[in-house]
């Protein structure tokens, strides 16, 4: 049994403040990053206690150096680095993914840290016109493996969307919001622990998850925040600009769209 993990920061246990204090030189980036580890070695402890074989972790956060690698559980391996494809190292081979960290799509109004992929250059993303963040897009690229994605970790606002697109999927949410930069947390040593369980009964239940595959063609509509950068990628060809700031493409695959109008 092979388990990807997908890692964001926002949606870690304990994690809140806006991006600058959370961010690379932030006040509060040292004190995420551990926490952020911590709600990682929880689901690969959980992953091997219920008998996955091999844990390999995406560092999914900004340049993706976010994970403190010296404190991972060792017995997983850890892609990080600038990477060329959102969902780096994953491919056919693996049984099932873990998200963990997640936050909710843009413009979610009870959700903590909200935005899609980038809080300065898009607006809002639609896949089959239907509106979709971070945790949608990366079930749709596994669903390309038909790899499905069987655990969703972050706030409550996060978890829900997680479950009410998936349907079926496992959650722990560590954190509510107040506001879009305030949360209330659980310890991290009891949502650790959560997601630890979570993460073992996620495991046991892999057969049950289904890969999450869009109706085909797929559409992907991205409206990004300046009319410069729509202009530039309308140049791709396969690429239609719907206004001064979206742009929409089609395809068979997620990874076809997503390359056109994201990579």
């Amino acid at each position: 049994m092979k388990i990807f993990i997908m890692t964001d920061l926002e949606g870690a246990s304990g994690v809140a403040g806006n991006w600058q204090d959370i961010d690379f030189g932030g006040k509060d980036y040292e004190a995420a990053r551990r926490l952020l580890t911590g709600d990682v070695n929880a689901a690969i402890e959980g992953a091997f206690d219920a008998g996955a074989s091999e844990v390999v972790v995406l560092d999914g956060h900004g340049a993706a150096l976010t994970i403190l690698i010296d404190d991972l559980d060792p017995r997983a391996q850890l892609i990080r680095g600038r990477r060329i494809l959102e969902l780096e190292g994953l491919d056919s081979s693996f049984n099932l993914m873990f998200a963990i960290g997640a936050h909710s799509m843009a413009g979610t109004p009870d959700g903590l840290l909200t935005h899609t992929l980038s809080h300065t250059s898009i607006d809002n993303i639609w896949l089959n016109n239907a509106p979709v963040g971070e945790i949608g897009l990366w079930a749709a690229l596994a669903g390309d493996y038909d790899v499905p994605l069987g655990l969703v970790t972050g706030d409550y606002a996060a978890v829900r969307e997680a479950e009410n697109l998936l349907k079926n999927v496992c959650t722990v949410a560590v954190k509510k919001a107040t506001s879009r930069f305030a949360a209330r947390c659980l310890h991290p040593k009891v949502s650790q622990k959560l997601i630890r369980e979570a993460a073992a009964i996620a495991v046991k239940r892999a057969g049950e998850f289904k890969p999450f595959k869009p109706e085909k063609p797929i559409e992907l509509k991205v409206e990004f925040h300046d009319s410069e950068r729509a202009e530039r990628v309308s140049k791709r060809s396969g690429v239609l600009r719907l206004d001064g700031r979206t742009v929409a493409a089609k395809g068979m695959t997620m990874h076809e769209v997503y390359s056109l109008l994201l990579g």
